[in-house]
């Protein structure tokens, strides 16, 4: 009986090691994935800050663009 007990209590404690391994593994994922996050959300905010340029620029050309074919018009 004392050797079913202490092979119940080897299992046991071999199980306890192997959750507070995988507590360890899932706090270590939680930590990679919050940096993945933290650098995509700088990626975005550096694309959209490319975008707002892009677009100023594009409007920038077309008031231009206006403003030569409102000249040519208006000579």
């Amino acid at each position: 009986m004392e050797e079913r007990v202490a092979r119940v209590e080897a299992h046991n404690e071999a199980l306890i090691r192997s959750v507070d391994d995988l507590r360890a593994d899932m706090r270590a994922f939680r930590g990679e994935f919050h940096e993945l996050r933290t650098e995509m959300n700088r990626r975005f905010d550096l694309i959209d800050q490319r975008f707002i340029w892009l677009v100023g620029t594009q409007v920038a050309t077309l008031i231009a663009v206006v403003g030569v074919l409102a000249g040519a018009l208006y000579r």
